[in-house]
Parts: structure tokens; sequence; C-alpha cells
């Protein structure tokens, strides 16, 4: 295998990928393999059985036997071939059948992969990238990678086998003739890898077209949620423009394909045509010499035409292999993308007291390890058991980035994060995510049942879910209008599933948070969408319910705050001041005048009425 240096390109040959895929098969699926085996017999000698029936027909009726014989031996021989090809087409039906059964659990080991890469990876956009990429090489059917590797590989035996039955056939003629047929075959099989090697010039440039057509046609002029801004930014026209460019760039680009592929077919054609009337001639001047009789004549001549054939499978095979080998590189290169340690520690959560503190201590991050400003540098931050601490800031401080730091999803480059004094490195990772309710900025709600989306859990408590819902202010909604915990999110799945307002989803949210009943409640900007009378409301069922519990939250409206028992203000990589509302207002610094500027925008009398 050849490596470049980025964990991103992994380069294998088609024989690596060849052995990948059916390592797989003896593994997962053997009786596969076993059905493979069976059709590359039958499918090989099928051919054989074709062209020797019409010379047996051919020779009994020159030789004047008679009727019963001649059905007789007809019908023995033409049973037999047809229990050859029932043969080799049943257990292709059979290993196809196995097969695609078993395509979804390759999608599926994509999907679960994507759960162990450190998640600061996933979030790369190479990562993300390769991702699709893999997804998209084994979602594709009959087009996807493991179907070209694996049926390429079974059709080139097949049809070598053939090749080299029919080839006995022929070595009873004129050795010069087998030698002349086996270089107009090898010409060939030269015109045909010239054929591949010059369409695969056009790979990248079709790949990067289709992306751009796939975008303008389906993403954006198929996209509903685009309709409005289409039309009042008279979009239109420009993506009219758009449009016609790319199917006029990507026409031009068909028609240069077409006269590559005419020209290298009318090569062949030609080079067939002149192997046809070699052989017809060859055949003929023997028949007239006496030397092969009008049986053989039919033998031979099947034989030689059915060269070309072999000789063009084994041609469309190997594109498919070089081809399906150059996706599985992709495929085969995200599985193996490095995973996170998820068995750190041995320590379990329920050996710590309740409610948790949390300490960063002289914690430094970079998404860059290499850049000189760090996000944070040598940071120090004590979040006291059962406070609700605000992080603040203008973007790009950095809340976001605490959290994910806090909750596991990123490692620090530099110091440690502990819990109740320990060290979390001392917690398996599934325990440590046993701490954390969360909830984050975009809402994370699934087109299944309110139970499913509610308790991601198969067993769920039905009573502990109805109070959830209760407690979240839901369940009263949920009751007029016919909801149960059985019902479906989202009319795209169930034309009776139910659609929340984002008021509605934030409380959702809060009714999962209450559910699982974890000691940390962590909120990253989950009301951002909503006007500051909605995003009040949920933050006061947040404070209400997160009593006894540890909680950090995020907001960028500084008013959202007022429940905290400390503010905390990021910036430049650290701490720029903390405190309660009314000490950070006293001291007139950065978020007083934060709060100021914000302040401008509502009633300053009434907020302060409403708020403090």
């Amino acid at each position: 295998m050849k490596q470049t240096e980025s964990q991103y390109q992994k380069h294998y040959n088609i024989f690596q990928n060849i052995g990948y895929y059916f390592r797989y098969y003896r593994q997962s699926i053997p009786a596969f393999l076993w059905l493979s085996l069976v059709e590359i017999v039958f499918g090989a000698v099928s051919p054989l059985f074709g062209i020797y029936l019409p010379k047996l027909a051919v020779d009994l009726a020159t030789k004047g036997v008679t009727w019963q014989r001649m059905w007789l031996t007809l019908g023995v021989f033409g049973g037999l071939c047809l229990c050859v090809r029932v043969a080799a087409t049943a257990s292709d039906s059979g290993k196809y059948f196995l097969y695609n059964t078993r395509r979804n659990e390759l999608l599926a080991k994509v999907f679960l992969k994507t759960l162990r890469v450190p998640y600061r990876n996933v979030e790369e956009g190479e990562t993300k990238d390769l991702y699709w990429k893999a997804m998209g090489i084994i979602n594709q059917g009959d087009w996807s990678a493991i179907h070209k590797i694996t049926y390429g590989t079974i059709n080139i035996i097949r049809n070598v086998i053939s090749f080299l039955l029919y080839s006995t056939v022929l070595s009873f003629l004129h050795p010069l003739v087998a030698a002349l047929l086996i270089l107009l075959a090898l010409v060939q099989y030269v015109i045909s890898l010239r054929k591949i090697k010059y369409m695969e010039k056009f790979r990248t440039e079709t790949a990067e077209l289709d992306k751009k057509k796939s975008y303008v046609l389906y993403s954006a002029m198929g996209n509903q949620a685009a309709a409005k801004d289409i039309r009042i930014f008279g979009m239109k026209r420009w993506l009219s423009r758009e449009k016609d460019l790319l199917l006029d760039r990507s026409r031009k680009l068909e028609q240069k394909k077409s006269r590559a592929d005419y020209f290298f077919w009318q090569a062949g054609s030609l080079l067939n045509l002149g192997r046809d009337i070699f052989a017809y001639g060859y055949l003929l001047s023997q028949v007239l010499a006496g030397v092969v009789g009008p049986g053989e004549f039919v033998l031979y001549f099947g034989a030689i035409t059915g060269f070309s054939g072999f000789v063009g499978s084994i041609m469309d095979s190997l594109a498919e292999l070089r081809s399906g080998s150059l996706e599985t590189n992709y495929y085969r290169t995200y599985m193996e993308l490095p995973e996170e340690d998820r068995e750190t520690g041995k320590r379990h959560i329920s050996e710590l007291t309740q409610p948790v503190s949390i300490e960063f201590k002289d914690v430094s991050f970079s998404y860059d390890k290499a850049a000189e400003k760090k996000i944070f540098d040598h940071f120090n931050l004590k979040i006291n058991a059962g406070e609700k601490l605000a992080l603040v800031g203008v973007n790009g401080a950095g809340k976001t980035t605490l959290v994910k730091l806090l909750t596991g999803m990123y490692e620090p480059d530099e110091g440690s994060i502990l819990i109740n004094g320990v060290d979390r490195k001392e917690f398996p990772r599934e325990e440590l995510y046993r701490l954390f309710s969360a909830v984050f900025q975009e809402p994370f709600i699934l087109p299944v049942t309110v139970a499913e989306n509610l308790t991601f859990e198969v067993d769920y408590d039905s009573d502990k879910a109805w109070d959830a819902l209760e407690r979240a202010g839901l369940a009263g909604k949920f009751r007029e209008k016919g909801v149960k915990l059985d019902t479906f999110f989202d009319k795209d799945i169930d034309e009776n599933g139910i659609e929340l307002s984002g008021g509605e989803q934030q409380r959702f949210l809060l009714a999962r948070a209450l559910y699982k009943d974890a000691p940390i409640l962590v909120l990253d900007e989950p009301t951002a969408a909503l006007d500051p009378i909605a995003e009040s409301e949920v933050y006061d069922n947040y404070a209400r319910y997160s009593d006894n519990k540890t909680a950090v939250f995020i907001s960028h409206r500084l008013a959202s705050t007022r429940f905290s028992d400390r503010i905390v203000l990021l910036g430049e990589g650290g701490i720029l001041e903390e405190g309660s509302h009314q000490e950070l207002m006293k001291r007139q610094g950065a978020y007083a005048e934060m709060f100021e500027v914000q302040s401008r925008y509502y009633a300053k009398d009434k907020l302060e009425k409403e708020v403090f």
C-alpha cells in the first residue's frame, strides 16, 4: 500500500481491494463465496455447451439419423445445457440477494465509525467530505464500489476460463490460426485498455460538473425552503444562467466523450469484421478441401466469434474494477481513520457525590495546534457544585468550544478537566456522557415517535416520559391535539405526524433533558432563534428544574443570564470578567458596555423592571 502523509488519502491497488471485500464475504456471508464459485464454474462452461449444440444438430442432420434418435440426442444435450444455465443463473441470483441484504450493513458501519472518530475530527471539512464519499460509493446500488469490484472480479474469472476453453477448441485448427486469433484478441485488449485510460481523463471534470448540477438543479432550484429568497432577491435569472452554463459544459463534455467512445467502438468493430472475414474465408476453404465438416464449421466459427465477446466482457469488468478500486480507497480510508479511546479509565460516575463540581485546570486549546493564537491559553475556571454559571462573550470568544471541552467532545491540548477533583480521563467515554443533559443551538428532533425522540430508549418509562413533558409545559398541548407517545414527528414520515413551533421545540428539548435527569445541565444558546419573551420563558423553565444540578448556560442575550449565580465573560483566550450581574455592572467594564449596547434595543426602564 502506498500512502501519502495525509490520513485522508490512502491508496490500495486493485488486488488489495479485491482481497478486502472477499475477506468481508468470508467472515460475514460465506455462502456468497460458494455461490460465486458455482456461478463461475457453470457460467464458464455454459457458452461451450452453446457452441456444441449447433454442431451436434448439424451433424445429426447431415448424417441421416432417424428423427427419434435426433430428438432424443438433442433433448438430452439441450436438457444438460438448460441445467447448466439454470445453475449459473440461480447461483447468480442467490448471491445477488445475499449481497444486497448486507449492503446496508456496510452503510451502518460507516455511520457507526463516525461515532467512534474523535468529534474534533468529525467537524473538519476533510472528514465530512470523506464521510459522504464513503457513504455514496456504498449507497449506489449496482453502481456502488463493492458491486463493481465483486462482480467485476467474478466476471473476469468466468470469462478467462471461457476464453481458455474456447482456445482448446480452436487448438484443433492450424496453430497459426489460433496464434492469429489470440493476437487479434490482444489487439482488442489494447484498444479497450486505451479506451478505459482515455475515458478516465474525464472522471474529475464529470464529477465536478455532476456536483454543481446537483446543487443548482436540486439543492437550489428544487429546494422549497429557498423559494422565498429566489423570488425576493430576483435570483431566477441568475440561477437560469448558471443552469444553462452548467448544462452547456456538460453537453460539450458528453459530446467529447461520445466522439471518443465512437472512435474506439469503430476501431473494435473493424477489428471484429476483419476477424470474421478471415474466419469465414479460412473455414470455408477447409470445408471445400474436405478437412472440416459442416458441424465443425459451425463449432469453430462460434468459437472464433466468441473470442471477441469474452475479451470485451473482460475489458468492461477491468474498467469496473479500476473505478471500484479508486472509490473503495475512500471507503477504506474513512474506515481506517483514528478512533478516540473510549475506555480511557475505569471509574464510574456512581462514585461521584452530587451535585458535581467542574474545574478547568491550566487548559490550552486550539483548532490548529500550529497556530500562535489559541482559543484558550492556560485557562482556569472552577464551577462549584450546584452552581448556575452563565458564559457570555462576543462571537469567537470560545463559548461553544468551552462547552465541547466540558462535555468531552474535545480533548484539551494541555491541562486537565476535573470532575469533583477527579481527572475526567479516568472515566470511560460513555460514562462521561452520562453526566450531561445538553441542549445545543440546532434542535435535533428525528422523524420518529415522540417517545423515541424523548427517551432514545427501547424500553422507556411512559410515566416518567409524560412527567417530563408535563414539567416542560407540553403535556397539556399534546393531549389537546391527541398526540401520544407513539405519535410520529414530521409529516414526511406519517401524514398524521406533528410539527412543533420554535418555542415548542425548545420545550421538547427541555423535556428530553428532564427525562435523562443527568447531574450537569448544559445549554449552548438553544434559544438563539427565539424572540426575547419566548427565550425568557424557556430559560425560566430550565432554571426551575436545574435545582440540585450544576448548570452551564450560554446566551448571546445578556438579559437571559439573570438567574445565574455567576457570569463569566470570555475573550482573548481566557476570562475577561466574572461575577454577578450587579457586580459586573458596577465595575463598568466590558460586560457593562456590552449590556448597555444591547439595552438600546429595548425600553430601558421596562427591561430593568422585567429582568431585574
